[in-house]
C-alpha cells in the first residue's frame, strides 16, 4: 500500500489533501528524547569540524560542529543537554552514512546562554547579522548571499502544501505568522532586499495576512495566489512565474537574483534575532494509516523517527512503509534509527499488510507499462517519465539524461498516476544517482534490484 486509494478508484491525476486530520488540531511538543542524533554532513564527502569529544558533556543549543564550508558553512548545535556517546558515521535520512554526534540526554534540560542578534554591532550590519544567521544554524543560500557580486533582489517564499497529509508550513503560518513576518523583515534588511514574493494557495490566503500588513513600508512583499500548490524543487518555475524583476529587466535595469526561503527558516531567523536561540526545533506533521492520532508536534533536532511515530500513537511493527516527508516526494526509510533533520517538514507512516505471496492480490503488483500517458499527463516538467524509466532500467543512461532526467522535479505524481503501479520516481532518482557517480542506499540496492 502506498497510503492512497487503490490505483482502479483514482479519477483524478492529483491525489487528495487529506488535511482534515491535522489542519484544526492543536499543536503538541514531543518531549525530550532519551537520544538525539545530530549530522554534521549533508551530502556524501562534504566537510565538516567537530567541535566536542566522545564523553563531553554539552547543553542544549551549545555549538558542537561546523556542517561544509565557508561561506556556505552551517553551524551545528546539540539540540538536547547530555553526555557525547558516539562520533561515528551513522545512517542518515537521505541514504548514505553521515559523520554525526550521538548524544544521550542527562534530563537535566540545560541550556546554553543565548545572546539576541538585535544586539551588538550586528544589529546595523548586514553582513554580521549573516554570520550570526550561520552560526545559528539557520539554513539558507549564503554562498549567494556573501558574495561580493551578489545580486539577490527579490525572495520567493513558497507557503504552499503540496504533499497530501502534510500541514506544518499552514499550520507555522497560521499560528505564528508574526514571527514568520518578523523573521522576513530581518532577512530583507540585512541582504538590502526591497522585494519578496510569497505564493499562496487561493484558499488559504488569510494566512500570509501578517507578512502581507507588515511588509507595508519600506519593503514590497506581494502576495500572489495559485490554484494548485507548488513543490519546493519546482521553485524555479515560481521564480519565472511571479518574478516582479522582469518588468525593471524591460526598462534597461539589471535583472537580479531570486532567492528560494523557507517558512521555517523564517521563524528560526525571528527567534534568532529576538532571543539568540539557534535552529534546534522544528514543526512537522506526523500522519499516515500507521498512525492512531495524525498530527503537528515540535520535535527537537536530531531525534529518532521510531519515538515520534510512538508520540503519535503509531504502532512500530505495523509500520509498512516509513517516509520522511510526504508520500508523493518523501524520502523512504528502511530504519526508524535515523534522525530528524532541518529539512524535513513530515513524517508519513503507513500499515503493512501481511499477505501470503500466493495470495497477494495482482493490483498491489507492479504491472508492465500500459503506455497510458498519464504520468505524461501530469508531469509538471513536460517529461515522458516512462520513456525515461525504460532508459534507466536497461542502463541507457546517456539516452535517460537527453530526455531529462535531470529535470525531473520528483514530485511523485507520476508514480502516484500511474495504473501499473511502477515505482517511477525511485526510478528516476536512481537514473540522477547513476549518472553522477554517486554512492548512496538508493544507489546499492536499487540497482541490485534492477540489474541483479
Amino acid at each position: 500500500m502506498d497510503g492512497f486509494l487503490p490505483t482502479f478508484t483514482r479519477r483524478k491525476l492529483l491525489p487528495p489533501t487529506y488535511r482534515e486530520a491535522t489542519w484544526d488540531k492543536p499543536v503538541l511538543r514531543l518531549g525530550e528524547p532519551e537520544r538525539v542524533i545530530i549530522p554534521l554532513q549533508d551530502s556524501p564527502g562534504t566537510s565538516y569540524q567537530v567541535a566536542v569529544k566522545e564523553g563531553e558533556d554539552v547543553t542544549a543549543g551549545q555549538k558542537i560542529g561546523v556542517m561544509g564550508e565557508a561561506p556556505a558553512s552551517l553551524s551545528v548545535h546539540a539540540s538536547i543537554s547530555g553526555t557525547v556517546e558516539q562520533i561515528a558515521a551513522l545512517p542518515h535520512p537521505l541514504g548514505f552514512q553521515a559523520i554525526s554526534l550521538s548524544i544521550a540526554s542527562d534530563g537535566k534540560h540545560e541550556t546554553c546562554e543565548c545572546s539576541p542578534l538585535k544586539t551588538g554591532d550586528r544589529a546595523g550590519n548586514g553582513r554580521k547579522v549573516l554570520e550570526g544567521l550561520q552560526e545559528m544554524g539557520i539554513p539558507l543560500s549564503y554562498r549567494h548571499l556573501m558574495a561580493n557580486d551578489s545580486r539577490v533582489s527579490c525572495l520567493i517564499i513558497n507557503a504552499t502544501e503540496f504533499e497530501p497529509y502534510i500541514t506544518s508550513r499552514h499550520v507555522l503560518l497560521k499560528e505564528h505568522g508574526n514571527e514568520v513576518a518578523a523573521g522576513l523583515q530581518v532577512l530583507m534588511t540585512a541582504c538590502s532586499v526591497k522585494q519578496a514574493v510569497i505564493v499562496v494557495e487561493n484558499t488559504h490566503t488569510a494566512l500570509v495576512e501578517p507578512l502581507k500588513r507588515d511588509g507595508q513600508g519600506t519593503v514590497d512583499i506581494r502576495v500572489r495566489g495559485v490554484t494548485q500548490p507548488y513543490p519546493d524543487t519546482a521553485n524555479w518555475l515560481l521564480e519565472d512565474k511571479f518574478s516582479p524583476l522582469k518588468s525593471n529587466n524591460k526598462h534597461g535595469s539589471a535583472q537580479g537574483l531570486m532567492m528560494s526561503v523557507d517558512l521555517s527558516s523564517l521563524f528560526a531567523i525571528n527567534n534568532a534575532w529576538v532571543s539568540g536561540l539557534p535552529f534546534t526545533e522544528q514543526l512537522i506533521t506526523i500522519a499516515g494509516s500507521a498512525v492512531r492520532d495524525p498530527q503537528n508536534v515540535w520535535v527537537k533536532t536530531g531525534t529518532p523517527l521510531s519515538p515520534i511515530i510512538t508520540h503519535a500513537g503509531g504502532d512500530l511493527s505495523r509500520v509498512g512503509r516509513l517516509v520522511l516527508g510526504g508520500p508523493l516526494m518523501g524520502i523512504p526509510q528502511h530504519t526508524l534509527a535515523v534522525p530528524l533533520i532541518k529539512k524535513a517538514k513530515g513524517l508519513f507512516a503507513a500499515v503493512a499488510f501481511l499477505v501470503d505471496e500466493h495470495r497477494e492480490s495482482r493490483f498491489y503488483k507492479q504491472a508492465p507499462c500500459v503506455k497510458c500517458a498519464k504520468c505524461v499527463d501530469v508531469c509538471p516538467a513536460s517529461l515522458v517519465p516512462n520513456t525515461i524509466a525504460d532508459f534507466v532500467t536497461n542502463k541507457l543512461l546517456n539516452d535517460a539524461q537527453e530526455w531529462g532526467v535531470f529535470h525531473c522535479l520528483e514530485c511523485g505524481l507520476c508514480e502516484y498516476s500511474c495504473p501499473s503501479r511502477i515505482p517511477l520516481l525511485e526510478i528516476m532518482r536512481l537514473g540522477k544517482v547513476l549518472l553522477k557517480g554517486e554512492d548512496c542506499l538508493l544507489g546499492r540496492n536499487v540497482f541490485g534490484a534492477l540489474y541483479g
